[in-house]
């Protein structure tokens, strides 16, 4: 037997891999970071649903869909409203629910939205489903929106609060530091230098007492000569004139 016209003894040897048509094909990255961001959202849910049943253990006020509410209002556990809600709320944690709305400023720890709010809201967590509507201005710390959640209005995240700083120690009291070019002299040294300047001084004052005094014996000196010393030359001068005549004369007469 041959197959495509080739003899029998020269058939090519053929291997079958097992192939499972019911196995899924590989994700794509598109599929891989969708099937993320949704365990990321069912793991936040969870730890919503954790935290409301612990709100809701103090107690939760309910604004019901036939109801309405207007005012100032604060409470210690948590608030869901189905209805509606006008003014001020304070309080841990709100649930907007679908169908459900906020006019006003909130001030809470934790806020899921699912309806419509307008207004300011200021919260540590801010959850926004995919159902709601909102209008208001947001300050947060964290959020979370899911598509389709229909958002508008200022939104900033809070900034964090500072650590609070530690007292520093006081300083203790520094020498004060010489300027710079200025050279700092020993103690010691400055009482030797200040010793030897003052014998110097009284040297100098001695030095100048002996001057001063040679200064009066030159000038007594010089008065004697303008005295006396006049005369005297014109004796001498005298003498010496008469000197030569003198020796002729004791010599013709000798």
């Amino acid at each position: 037997m041959s197959f495509f016209g080739k003899p029998s003894g020269g058939e090519p040897r053929i291997t079958f891999e097992r192939i499972d048509l019911a196995a899924e094909p590989p994700a794509s990255a598109a599929e891989l970071s969708s099937r993320l961001l949704a365990d990321r959202l069912e793991s936040r849910m969870d730890r919503a649903k954790n935290r409301e049943e612990d709100f809701t253990e103090a107690g939760m006020m309910l604004v019901a869909a036939d109801s309405e509410v207007e005012g100032q209002l604060r409470s210690r556990g948590a608030v869901r409203v189905e209805g509606v809600l006008r003014g001020t709320l304070h309080a841990p944690l709100l649930l907007l629910e679908p169908g459900g709305l906020v006019e006003g400023t909130v001030h809470v720890e934790r806020i899921r939205l699912c309806g419509t709010l307008r207004g300011t809201v200021v919260a540590r967590e801010v959850e926004v489903v995919r159902t709601a509507m909102l209008d208001a201005e947001l300050v947060y710390d964290e959020i979370s929106i899911e598509r389709g959640a229909r958002v508008r209005g200022l939104h900033r995240q809070r900034d964090p609060e500072p650590a609070p700083a530690e007292a520093a120690p006081e300083p203790a009291a520094a020498e004060p530091r010489p300027e710079a070019g200025v050279e700092v002299l020993d103690p010691a040294l400055m009482a030797t230098a200040a010793a030897s300047t003052a014998a110097l001084v009284a040297e100098a004052e001695a030095a100048l007492q002996g001057l001063a005094q040679a200064t009066q014996a030159a000038a007594g000196a010089v008065t004697e000569l303008a005295q006396g010393g006049i005369k005297e030359l014109v004796e001498l001068e005298a003498e010496l004139r008469e000197t030569p005549e003198q020796i002729l004369q004791d010599a013709v007469t000798a």
